[in-house]
């Protein structure tokens, strides 16, 4: 019985820490929403008299594809609409509400742009280098039940 509880503690040890390790190289959830979408852009739309276009229907069109939207939705209360760019140039939005149109075009990217991201292959590889570590650790704690036993 007192061999079960300490093999359970140390798993229950090992669980805890390679949990530690997730959440330190894991981005915050704000960020890891999407990993490989290079930027999350907002953008207010208005009408011509100025006041926000309050729950109207977007269309966000991406470089080189005027004819084709790329996402679609609805502004917020202050007209406000928040899209993910995977790609630098410069995106267009519309949007539509009654007879009313709003046009805006959006650069995206360029050197003044900050947004740190986490490498997919950085992710993938410390993903595997934790798993090959749980693989090892089982072996090893394998092995000395065999001499015990």
């Amino acid at each position: 019985m007192q061999r079960v509880r300490s093999q359970w503690r140390r798993q229950a040890a090992l669980a805890l820490l390679l949990w530690l390790a997730a959440a330190i190289a894991v981005p915050p959830p704000a960020t890891a929403l999407d990993l490989f979408a290079a930027h999350e852009v907002t953008v207010t739309l208005e009408a011509q008299d100025g006041k926000p276009m309050a729950n109207a229907e977007v269309r966000v069109f991406a470089p080189g594809q005027p004819n084709r939207p790329t996402t679609s939705g609805r502004t917020d209360s202050s007209g406000k609409f928040t899209f993910t760019a995977d790609r630098d140039g410069f995106w267009s939005a519309e949007a539509r509400r009654g007879d009313e149109i709003a046009r805006v075009s959006i650069k995206v990217g360029g050197k003044e742009t900050t947004a740190e991201q986490i490498s997919p292959f950085l992710l993938i590889g410390l993903l595997l280098l934790m798993l090959g570590f749980v693989i090892w650790y089982r072996m090893l704690r394998a092995r000395a039940g065999r001499r015990r036993g």
